[in-house]
């Protein structure tokens, strides 16, 4: 999943409780999954000077209170069917996306498991999607120390491109993966101190790429790409995310960053606005004018309160008027990417 950094403004509050309570081994139910409508914000440590420690049967301290916050990254879930892609993925009851990066994430909820079902992917500048089947399980429910799984989920792709003398191209998915909870007790980071499992992923994903030319219409494969992927990933009651992610390096033999929970926001009503683009009028009541100085600007997506994309855009030389007659009074979000889909500003306005 490809993601971008957003930063929030965070209140968090954490009741202490004795470590003797704290040390009982927990178990995480559908409940304490993702939520609809919510915002996940994760402070970000890169220092690297962590270790993991080693599985273990007995109930075991991460004192992690050290960790810095150098910056955010913050999970908006949504309901699917808010989506623009919905329609391919709607056996899925949730969707993310790092606020505000273009595409999402898709998942099944229930009580038995929390899965990946597909995602969105950019294929020679063209969006498309990727269904997964089997589903691609993130943690299976209910979930305690010795819980395991594995398989490997397969994912599947056409989007028509026009470049040399092709004129499709398919990406074929192959994901292999080993999860184990394989440890548990009590972790402190900056945000607080809680009962955890801790659950070790790998995965192997492998896409393959081919193309179809223009004459004969035959496949044929064009290239490779292979990402292998090491995580720890701590879960506690109640938090409704991970309370603490750690990204090994490619080795797997040291953290290349460590992300943990820094309080939630219902809706997206904090957002930071830069000087790159101009809006006007705003408050706006039929029509709002987007002008940005960037010359990168090319993709300009509007969002409202509850994550749900209303629509993309196409700016001309950064310019673009946007029809309002259509939307509610409200406050509404943007965000303007280039071409690669790389986040250029991001801003706020109203319609009245």
């Amino acid at each position: 999943m490809k993601k971008r950094l957003f930063h929030f403004l965070a209140i968090s509050v954490m009741f202490q409780f004795p470590v003797s309570h704290l040390l009982a081994q927990i178990t995480i139910t559908q409940a304490d999954m993702p939520v609809s409508a919510k915002v996940f914000n994760m402070a970000i440590d890169t220092s690297g000077s962590l270790a993991p420690q080693a599985a273990s049967s007995t109930a075991q301290t991460w004192n992690y209170s050290t960790l810095k916050n150098i910056e955010m990254y913050s999970f908006s879930f949504v309901n699917p069917d808010w989506t623009r892609y919905y329609s391919t993925f709607h056996s899925s009851t949730l969707a993310d996306s790092l606020l505000f990066a273009p595409g999402y994430t898709y998942y099944s909820l229930t009580p038995a498991a929390y899965s990946e079902t597909g995602f969105v992917t950019t294929l020679y500048s063209y969006t498309a999607g990727v269904n997964l089947h089997p589903y691609f399980t993130q943690l299976p429910l209910p979930a305690t120390y010795g819980t395991i799984d594995g398989g490997l989920s397969k994912g599947d792709t056409a989007a028509a491109i026009s470049i040399l003398a092709y004129d499709s191209a398919r990406i074929k998915t192959y994901i292999t993966y080993s999860d184990s909870v394989d440890a548990f007790g009590v972790m402190t980071t900056p945000y607080g101190t809680d009962s955890v499992i801790r659950q070790k992923h790998y995965d192997d994903a492998l896409d393959s790429v081919f193309v179809q030319t223009t004459v004969g219409h035959t496949w044929s494969w064009y290239t490779n790409r292979e990402s292998k992927n090491y995580q720890y990933r701590w879960y506690a009651k109640g938090i409704n995310y991970y309370f603490a992610l750690m990204q090994m390096n490619a080795k797997n033999t040291k953290d290349s960053l460590i992300q943990w929970y820094n309080g939630t926001t219902v809706g997206m009503n904090e957002i930071s606005h830069s000087s790159v683009t101009k809006v006007y009028p705003n408050p706006c009541k039929t029509e709002v004018t987007f002008n940005c100085s960037s010359a990168e600007a090319k993709y300009i997506s509007v969002f409202d309160i509850t994550g749900r994309q209303l629509s993309t855009n196409e700016m001309k030389n950064g310019l673009l008027n946007l029809n309002t007659t259509g939307f509610s009074p409200a406050m509404y979000f943007y965000l303007i990417t280039n071409t690669t889909g790389t986040i250029i500003d991001r801003g706020k306005f109203t319609v009245q």
